[in-house]
């Protein structure tokens, strides 16, 4: 929709974010997928926060630039997204989790990003304490009551709309929550954008 072109890293593999303690083993596997994308482009973009921030840190030194797509959704690169309908008279609570704004070394730049579009389309944002707190989806297989605790805090502090943008964090709120919406950040803007997006 905004005219640019996504090509996948041929024969990528798991960067092993959750199965493996082992640091090394962790950067080995991300450090594969980049060798695979040597040939295709220098830039490298991965929706799941575990995942960039793997490759950031397997990016030892500094030959591609790696980025979560939350992060190219400033405000002149979403100039080129023609705006069907407003955000009037909702409310939505941005939630990054523990992933995206932490640490510093692989956090996205603008830890507002969810709040500012939000905001800029007439929408009211809440639940401003609880966007970097862990909701455990981690632990979702190992320890599911952590999980559910971890959730349930959020979940109760949020107010509107639950806005996310990580894979984890969608199952675990969406597995514990009752009446609460929990969607994607993309579907809010493909919902603005006049498509079927379920919001």
């Amino acid at each position: 929709m905004l005219g640019h072109t996504l090509v996948d890293i041929p024969d990528w593999n798991c960067c092993g974010a959750f199965e493996y303690g082992d640091k090394r083993k962790l950067m080995e596997l991300s450090g594969e997928n980049l060798k695979k994308a040597k040939d295709i482009s220098k830039d490298i973009i991965a929706p799941c926060p575990a995942c960039s921030r793997n490759l950031k840190e397997s990016n030892e030194d500094s030959v591609f630039r790696v980025y979560n797509p939350i992060e190219l959704f400033t405000r002149e690169f979403l100039s080129g997204l023609k705006i069907e309908r407003d955000l009037k008279g909702q409310i939505f609570t941005p939630y990054y989790g523990c992933v995206l704004l932490r640490p510093k070394e692989t956090a996205i730049p603008d830890s507002n990003v969810m709040e500012g579009f939000v905001t800029n389309l007439g929408g009211e944002t809440a639940g401003e304490k609880i966007k970097d707190r862990c909701c455990g989806g981690s632990q979702f297989f190992i320890n599911k009551w952590a999980t559910e605790r971890l959730s349930r805090m959020i979940i109760e502090k949020s107010k509107g709309i639950i806005l996310v943008f990580c894979p984890l964090c969608h199952m675990a709120l969406t597995t514990f929550s009752k009446d609460e919406r929990v969607v994607y950040f993309t579907d809010l803007l493909l919902y603005v954008a006049g498509e079927r997006a379920h919001i």
